[in-house]
C-alpha cells in the first residue's frame, strides 16, 4: 500500500508539472525563427532568404506570436508546397525559438523537351521547375519528349493515369535509365546526355571519346550497357576511343562500330 500511494503521489506531482510546463509555454511568444538547410552542400535550390519570403507571405504571423498560436503542422504543410522543398521539419522550445529544418529535393535528371521549358525529375519521381538561382550538374535528357503540364505543383510520375503513363512514357524511361546512371559507378560518370530521336529511340553522349552511341529502346539496357563496358575496357582502352564514329547497341548481344 505504501508503494502505491508513493507512486500515485510521484504521478500526481508529476501531471501538475507538466501543467505547469504547458502553462508557461503557452505564454511564450515566438522570439527567434532558426532555418537550417541540411543538404546545402549537394543542391542549392533554397536559400534561407526563401523561407523566410515563405513565412513573411502567411496570413498568420510567425515572429512576435505566441508558441500556442502557431500550428506547426500547418506551417510544415505550407513549406513542403514549395517545389524544390522535399520535407520541413519544425519545432519550438521554452525559449521561445522556432526551429526549421529544411531538406532539398535531389533532382535525378534534367529534361530539355523541344519544343516546351525544361524541368527536373528528381529522385522520388516529382517533377521540379528550372531555377533561376542554381542549375543542377547532373544527366540531361533532350529531343522529342513530350511535357506534362503544372510542372512543380507537385506532380509526380507515380501518380500517373494510364493515358498519361501512354503518352508520357519516355519520361518514365528516362526516369528509371537516369536512376540505374546514377547509382552505377562507372556510368555515373561517363554518360552525360540522352538525346530522343525523330525515331523515339535513344542515343547518348559520353564524356570521355568522340563517338555517339546508339541505345535503340531501353529493353534489356543493362546488358547493353554490360556490353558496352567490355568494348571501352577491352577494346578502347587499347585502340583509342576517338576512331570510331558510332557504337550501335541496338541488336542484342552485338556492339557495330562504325569507323570515322
Amino acid at each position: 500500500v505504501f508503494k502505491i500511494l508513493i507512486w500515485l503521489i510521484i504521478a500526481v506531482w508529476f501531471i501538475v508539472v507538466m501543467g505547469f510546463v504547458n502553462s508557461e509555454i503557452n505564454g511564450i511568444i515566438c522570439n527567434q525563427v532558426e532555418i537550417t538547410l541540411k543538404d546545402n552542400v549537394k543542391n542549392r535550390f533554397v536559400t534561407v532568404s526563401d523561407v523566410r519570403n515563405i513565412i513573411e507571405n502567411l496570413e498568420k504571423g510567425i515572429q512576435g506570436y505566441a508558441l500556442k498560436d502557431i500550428n506547426i503542422r500547418d506551417l510544415e504543410h505550407h513549406l513542403e508546397n514549395y517545389p524544390y522543398i522535399r520535407n520541413a521539419e519544425v519545432f519550438n522550445d521554452v525559449s521561445g525559438k522556432l526551429s526549421i529544418d529544411i531538406y532539398q529535393r535531389e533532382p535525378l535528371i534534367r529534361i530539355m523537351p523541344e519544343n516546351g521549358k525544361g524541368f527536373y525529375i528528381d529522385r522520388d519521381g516529382y517533377f521540379l521547375p528550372l531555377s533561376k538561382n542554381y542549375t543542377a550538374l547532373i544527366i540531361m535528357a533532350s529531343g522529342k519528349i513530350k511535357s506534362p503540364d503544372n510542372i512543380g505543383n507537385k506532380k509526380s510520375l507515380h501518380a500517373f493515369s494510364k493515358e498519361e503513363s501512354e503518352k508520357y512514357s519516355h519520361l518514365k524511361d528516362l526516369y528509371v535509365f537516369g536512376s540505374y546512371i546514377a547509382g552505377h559507378p562507372f556510368w555515373s560518370g561517363q554518360i552525360v546526355q540522352i538525346y530522343v530521336n525523330s525515331n523515339a529511340e535513344y542515343e547518348l553522349i559520353p564524356r570521355v571519346g568522340a563517338h555517339q552511341i546508339l541505345l535503340g529502346s531501353m529493353d534489356d539496357y543493362e546488358v547493353k550497357l554490360k556490353n558496352l563496358e567490355a568494348l571501352y575496357r577491352q577494346g578502347l582502352s587499347r585502340y583509342g576511343w576517338n576512331n570510331y564514329d558510332k557504337i550501335n547497341l541496338k541488336y542484342i548481344n552485338q556492339v557495330i562500330c562504325t569507323k570515322r
